[in-house]
Order: C-alpha cells, then structure tokens, then sequence
C-alpha cells in the first residue's frame, strides 16, 4: 500500500466518487454525489487545497481517501485549528491500519502547519449532506459533527479524538404541522402591544443596522446582508414593533429536495419573552408549509434555550453528533 497526495484530475475526482458512494451506500446515511456535486462541494472548495488530501493505493487503484482542511485565513495563525473532513476505506481493507494512516497523513499536514489541534464539528466549511433516518429521502445539507455509535465514531475514539460536546439533528414533515392556538393567541395579544410578525418589507421597515449591533451575531448578520444583496430577496419573516426590526428568520425558501431553509431565529434581547420567539418560529414553519415546503431540519446545541420551542413546535430529535477533538501538540 502507498499513500500520497491526492492528485485533482478528473479520473481520480470519478475514482474518488466511486470509492464514496461505494462506502455510502453501506449504510445509506450520507447522500451520494456524482463528480460534479463532489467537484462543486470539496474540490472547488476556496479552502480545499490538494496538499491536505491523501489517497491510499493498492497497485495503482485508490482503496481510501482522506482529506483535512485548513481555512485560508487561518493558515499562518497557530492558535487555529485544522479540520478532519473525510476518511473513508474500501470494506475489504479496513482494521488493517489504511484509515489510521490516512487519518496521520491529514495530522502531519496540520503539523506542518503548526495547527495546535484536529477537529469534527460543523466550522468544517466543507460539510456533506446526509439523509434522515427512517424517511423518504428527507436530507440536510451538512453533517455538523460525528454522527454517534457510527463507525467513524468510533474510529475516532480510538484514534485519541475526545467528545468535546454534543449536537442534535431535529425534522419534522410539515404536512403534520399545525399552528398550536396557544401560539395564535399570543400573537393576538402581541399584536395588540404593537408586536407584529410579518414578511421584511424594505419600503416599510427600518433599524436592520441597530438589530445587527444588538443581537451581536456575524454569522446571522451576514446570512441577512447577503440575502438582500441578491437581485431579489427571498423573502423572510421579521418581528416589528412599530415597524422597527427587532427579529428575524432567514431567508424562507423551498430547497430542491423539498426542505425548507433555515438559517435559524433571533430576536432582539429587549423584546425575549411574552412568546415571541415560539410565534415566530411557529409563523415561520406555518409559512414554509403553505409554500411546499415538505420538511425542515435544522441542528443545535445542547445548550441552546431554542431546541424547547422546536420541541414544542413538534420537531423530533433523529440524530445526535459528536463534536470530536485532538490535540496535536
């Protein structure tokens, strides 16, 4: 056996895929690709670079990949960390040591770039969709860690990774969604104080840039700006008082699978409580629904205050995942 760099062409972008959907299909939980979608998703990545992907060969012929990322701008910052994307190994060769030297191969580039620990969490920018148990082909498109009692889990307690925290997958089929009446009639009562939840108009609404200061999240802030930025908007939902933005829901869309997108909620900490967040998220979902949307996922932490108004909502917990770290130093 031989492992070396990973050289991007095209046959080996199909020998790759091949190896993929081979390893996939064992148990159906991640999404197969074809090389355009896997071309799309790792390789034309701008934080993918060929120096931290590993093939294994046996006579020529690739019987494992791995492949280890290091965001771009944190390249040269030691206090960074790199991501383990992917190791994966033909059944017939596996508990013969390939994954772990694969898995080496993806810490050595880290090492060398003084990288002070290997990661498993969704900040991996490149993250591959995987199906919903026990569905129709219902999907999300990212694995946001290690899903728990997989194979890879254990492959990677027993490579010295350590359980840092933990994250749940939630779905629900939104041809089962009702709008509970507790919720209709707490937004009666809110409208009356001159809380309103309704779509972002631009020519109406006002205070986006107050919101994006006091809710004090890049991530949210930057999925609103570069959703009013496109040519036309989606459309997404806003809490108003007196037309001032003081909540917010993401950009609502139908996904091609039939999900319905979600970037997540957020409201203004002068407006929490009084239900406003499980209205609003309960306005989103009724939305999505009545605009063919099929299903919704989503995943949080363990900590996250919000996972109670899913769970109100009627969401269900289908997957929990690890979040997985070594250190490298």
């Amino acid at each position: 056996m031989e492992i070396r760099n990973f050289n991007v062409t095209k046959d080996n972008i199909l020998e790759m895929v091949n190896l993929w959907n081979e390893v996939v299909s064992e148990r159906g939980f991640y999404k197969p690709h074809t090389p355009e979608s896997m071309e799309r998703l790792l390789f034309n990545s701008p934080e993918f670079s060929s120096e931290g992907a590993f093939g294994a060969y046996v006579n020529g012929r690739l019987i494992g990949f791995s492949c280890g990322i290091i965001r771009k701008a944190e390249l040269e910052n030691p206090e960074a960390v790199g991501y383990v994307n992917a190791v994966v190994v033909k059944k017939e060769y596996r508990n013969q040591g390939v994954g772990k030297a694969l898995l080496e191969s993806v810490e050595n580039y880290f090492k060398k770039h003084n990288k002070k620990a290997a990661r498993c969490v969704f900040l991996d920018p490149v993250n591959y969709p995987w199906y919903i148990p026990n569905t129709d082909k219902h999907d999300h498109p990212g694995c946001p860690a290690v899903p728990i009692n997989s194979p890879e889990y254990f492959f990677l307690l027993h490579n010295d990774y350590k359980v840092e925290g933990f994250i749940d997958a939630f779905h629900l089929p939104l041809d089962e969604y009702q709008m509970p009446q507790s919720v209709v009639e707490k937004i009666k009562e809110n409208e009356a104080k001159g809380i309103k939840i309704e779509l972002y108009d631009a020519s109406r609404h006002y205070g986006l840039e107050e919101f994006y200061q006091n809710i004090q999240n890049p991530s949210f802030e930057r999925a609103i700006r570069s959703n009013l930025a496109l040519e036309k908007p989606n459309p997404f939902l806003v809490v108003s008082v007196d037309n001032k933005v003081v909540g917010w829901t993401g950009a609502m869309y139908t996904e091609e699978s039939g999900r319905a997108h979600f970037d997540g909620i957020v409201i203004d900490s002068t407006i929490r409580g009084g239900g406003v967040g499980k209205a609003l998220f309960c306005t989103l979902c009724q939305y999505s629904k009545e605009h063919g949307s099929k299903f919704m996922t989503f995943f949080t932490g363990l900590e996250n205050p919000a996972r109670n108004i899913y769970l109100f909502a009627g969401f269900k917990i289908i997957q929990s995942f690890a979040i997985m770290k070594k250190g490298l130093r």
